[in-house]
């Protein structure tokens, strides 16, 4: 992009160029942002086709200088909920500074979801998304932050890159709901051919009872326990990765000065991995697959749904969204400018992904600047303070 600003853009020169996108939905650290270069003209698009006006009366408010026509005028909803009142001790340190303690922020979602359910709202992940910040308050949250706390890369875990994660995510999770539903076909499919020969009533007993007690170490069993009975049953079989660094943990002390240090790195992360519940990994594959509410923020670019409703707290120091919302209110301070930048632009793009119901739950403290911004963005009538 700089090249092209330098040889092109800048010049006036060369061929026609266009760029698609719109600076306030730039939520990631690797784009170029806004391109504010005189010999580029800029089209805005002056149509919201997706939310309905409740929502882009807010979105006008919000950014003044990109009026946008609504083409849906059906009525829906807004609204903003704030947990000043809360009388506890707030966290302390750089990124959780202001935010409630983890339990009683749950407590505040569950109030917040039970009012809004009264108010009509369907949590099913087909109809809403809970928007959070970062995936530890997600996993938190689901149920499974012994595994986010195993791995340093979210990737390892939420994208399948650890063996074991893929395995179950691709392999035994489909294996297990098909056989429960009773889709042998199905099932078979998911096996790639490798399934154990069935000659005669008794091989299909042998595999329908091993499948049996599998289901029940899914509930009870802990990750360990699951690959130890899958190596003994070989129904279904691991995979040829899994199966490799078991043989390498079962040779660790007479390897282990020979292994390189990403070896041993691995091998310390799959012995904590199989001292987790394997529940917790039936709650994370729930997440990736989309079968639960649950989004970051980050990850629903693009995306829309009937009804959002996003957490705002703390967790990331990048982030202090009460600082964003006071610096609209009183102004930006001097070297604040990138800070304002990213906050605005990831609750710009939260904001903008409902059709018809929004709410915002914030547990930071929000100081008296930022909740005038509010009022001022979605209307005083529409924020309240919410007690558990």
């Amino acid at each position: 992009m700089e090249t092209i600003k330098k040889y092109f853009l800048e010049k006036g020169e060369g061929p026609l160029f266009g760029f698609f996108g719109d600076h306030w939905q730039n939520i990631y650290r690797n784009g170029c942002g806004k391109i504010d270069i005189p010999n580029v003209e800029v089209i805005n698009k002056g149509a919201n086709f997706r939310s309905c006006k409740t929502i882009v009366d807010c979105l006008n408010r919000m950014r003044p200088e990109l009026f946008q026509e609504p083409n849906n005028f059906t009525k829906g909803f807004v609204g903003v909920y704030h947990t000043n009142t809360w009388k506890g001790d707030r966290l302390v340190g750089a990124q959780w500074k202001g935010d409630l303690p983890t339990d009683v922020a749950h407590q505040y979602l569950e109030k917040i979801k039970g009012k809004l359910q009264k108010k009509g709202w369907d949590f099913t992940p087909e109809k809403t998304k809970i928007l959070m910040l970062t995936h530890n308050i997600l996993a938190k949250e689901q149920g499974y932050q012994d595994i986010a706390a195993i791995f340093s890369n979210t990737d390892d875990y939420i994208k399948k890159g650890n063996d074991y994660i893929r395995y179950f995510a691709d392999v035994l999770e489909p294996i297990c709901i098909a056989f429960k539903n009773k889709k042998y076909g199905e099932m078979s499919s998911k096996l790639n051919g490798e399934i154990p020969m069935i000659r005669s009533h008794k091989d299909k007993l042998k595999w329908a009872n091993s499948m049996d007690r599998l289901l029940r170490l899914r509930k009870e069993g802990s990750v360990g326990e699951i690959i130890n009975y899958l190596r003994q049953t070989k129904y279904p079989p691991l995979s040829h990765q899994i199966e490799d660094m078991e043989y390498k943990m079962s040779l660790l002390d007479s390897m282990v000065e020979d292994m390189s240090e990403s070896e041993k790195k691995r091998i310390e992360i799959t012995k904590k991995l199989k001292s987790v519940p394997y529940q917790q990994v039936i709650s994370l594959i729930n997440f990736i697959e989309e079968r639960t509410p649950f989004s970051t923020k980050h990850g629903v670019k693009g995306s829309e749904y009937e009804n959002v409703l996003v957490v705002i707290g703390r967790g990331w120091n990048l982030y202090n969204f009460s600082d964003m919302l006071k610096y609209y209110y009183e102004g930006i301070p001097k070297g604040k400018e990138k800070m304002f930048e990213r906050n605005r632009n990831l609750f710009y793009v939260a904001c903008s992904r409902p059709k018809k119901r929004l709410a915002i739950l914030f547990t930071q403290e929000l100081s008296d600047s930022a909740l005038n911004t509010l009022y001022k963005w979605f209307g005083k009538e529409n924020v309240q303070s919410v007690e558990i």
